[in-house]
């Protein structure tokens, strides 16, 4: 009996919690901000009459995926991660000294950058500063089109 109650309190409990979230989809759908709640980018709705997008930034679809080029012209070869808030996800290798490599990616996403293979970060020798690349939450480029290109300098080392 005991087991059965326990069980019947967690299906409870996530049903408020289902609950709630909807509510606050609905919410967030009436303020006119439908793609993310608690989103404050705009322009990622279709009009409410089912117009398409017009061409003004504004208005403009800002969810789709995009293309960013990363370039490295340091002496070192190079993995980028995808910043995931915790140890990051490995995307892809850079050759060293003018390697490139282009990514398919969303607006607001975060990279960092390691030595290849050993995960030690590769620095700003001035500032001993990690180097991150962020796709800024208001890219204005066209989803088709190609992206922002993030260069990792020549100066770029291990930390000391």
């Amino acid at each position: 009996m005991m087991r059965s109650s326990h069980l019947s309190l967690k299906i409870f409990l996530l049903l408020i919690v289902y609950v709630t979230y909807l509510g606050c989809l609905s919410v967030h759908a009436e303020e006119g901000s439908c793609a993310n709640p608690g989103s404050d980018t705009e322009g990622t709705c279709a009009d409410v009459d089912g117009d398409d997008f017009d061409d003004k930034p504004s208005r403009r679809r800002m969810d789709g995926p995009i293309f960013a080029t990363f370039e490295n012209l340091s002496p070192y070869r190079a993995d980028i991660h995808f910043d995931d808030g915790r140890f990051g996800n490995f995307v892809s290798t850079l050759e060293a000294n003018g390697g490139e490599a282009r990514l398919t990616t969303y607006r607001g996403h975060s990279f960092f950058i390691t030595r290849h293979g050993v995960r030690e970060a590769l620095v700003d020798p001035a500032t001993d500063g990690q180097y991150f690349f962020r796709i800024p939450e208001d890219f204005e480029g066209k989803d088709d089109e190609e992206g922002p290109h993030f260069t990792l300098p020549a100066e770029a080392s291990p930390s000391k």
